[in-house]
C-alpha cells in the first residue's frame, strides 16, 4: 500500500514536471514566432494582462464587465486574423525568396515540442 502511494506521488511529480516543461516550450515558441526574446514576450504579455485587469477593475456593473470581455475577445480575434494573413503572406514571400520578417520556429524546437507533448501524455495518463 505504501509503495503504491509513493508511486502515485512520483507519478504526479513527473506529470507536473512534464507539464511545466511543455509550458516553457510553448512560451519560447510563441516568443520565437513573434520575433521576440522570451523576456520581451513575457513583458508584452504582462502588459496586455495588466491592461485587461485594469479595464475589468474600472467596470462598475456586469454589463461593463461583459463589454470589456467582448472588446478583449474582439482584439484577440483581430490579432489572430492578422497573424493568419501574415502567415499566408509569408508563404508567398518564401516563393519570391524574400526574407521573413519574423523568426521561424526551428525544426529542433518543433521536435522538442513533439517530445514534450509525448512525455506529458505518457506521464499524465496513468
Amino acid at each position: 500500500m505504501e509503495w503504491k502511494a509513493g508511486e502515485s506521488e512520483r507519478q504526479q511529480a513527473v506529470c507536473k514536471a512534464a507539464q511545466e516543461h511543455m509550458q516553457a516550450l510553448e512560451i519560447r515558441t510563441r516568443a520565437m514566432a513573434a520575433g521576440l526574446s522570451v523576456e520581451a514576450y513575457a513583458e508584452a504579455e504582462k502588459a496586455d494582462v495588466g491592461k485587461l485587469v485594469s479595464a475589468l477593475d474600472s467596470a462598475t456593473n456586469d454589463a461593463e464587465v461583459e463589454a470589456v470581455i467582448d472588446a478583449h475577445a474582439a482584439e484577440l480575434e483581430v490579432q489572430d486574423a492578422a497573424t493568419n494573413a501574415e502567415l499566408k503572406t509569408q508563404g508567398s514571400q518564401q516563393f519570391l525568396e524574400q526574407k521573413l520578417k519574423k523568426q521561424r520556429i526551428t525544426t529542433d524546437t518543433k521536435q522538442e515540442i513533439e517530445r514534450a507533448e509525448k512525455a506529458v501524455n505518457e506521464a499524465c495518463s496513468e
